[in-house]
């Protein structure tokens, strides 16, 4: 389980904070004077490792209390990780109306749910992870730690809960993948 906890937080450091850039990159969240780029804040790096290690765990969690814990493989938690990417990416794009943003993420929310996500345990992780994640962000941006380009309500945009919808189907994956091999060494 340490191993697990490990990877998923170097994934959340080295990953999560690298697609977490193209937000401040592309202005959707600027970079000021409070907040500075995602790459030169060590609390930043912290901040997507521990959320990796929860959304992670809170899956295996879901999956050990509803009896379900599906083998994942590699390939299928790389694919889960680069679509991730591919959305976060999209989500940073400032030539397209929040709408258009909206509609994309929401098309790779139920993407990565018919792709991925084969249990009942994945998708309640997916609602708590966007709900939790969402609120949190409504409170940074309230304390002002930073802001949004293009806020739509209470200071964050619409397309939000769906890219943490996305994250958590793909970090849920690495975490069953993790999980899995870790059950293939102890037989």
């Amino acid at each position: 389980m340490f191993c697990t906890i490990a990877i998923l937080f170097l994934f959340g450091v080295i990953v999560g904070n690298g697609y977490n850039s193209f937000h401040a990159y592309s202005g959707t969240i600027p970079i000021t004077a409070i907040h500075i780029n995602p790459l030169l804040d060590w609390s930043s790096y912290l901040l997507f490792g521990f959320a990796a290690v929860a959304i992670g765990l809170l899956t295996l969690l879901f999956d050990k209390i509803l009896h379900k814990a599906p083998i994942v493989s590699w390939p299928n938690a790389l694919g889960a990780l680069a679509l991730l990417g591919v959305f976060y990416f999209c989500s940073a794009c400032m030539f397209l109306s929040n709408t258009i943003i909206l509609l994309v993420l929401m098309g790779g929310f139920v993407l990565s749910v018919i792709i991925y996500v084969r249990s009942a345990s994945a998708l309640l992780a997916a609602l708590l992870v966007a709900i939790v994640g969402t609120s949190a962000e409504i409170s940074f941006v309230h304390s002002g730690m930073y802001y949004y380009a293009r806020p739509q309500i209470m200071g964050v945009t619409y397309w939000l809960p769906f890219l943490y919808g996305i994250s958590s189907v793909a970090t849920g994956q690495l975490a069953r993948a993790l999980a899995s091999d870790d059950k293939g060494r102890k037989k």
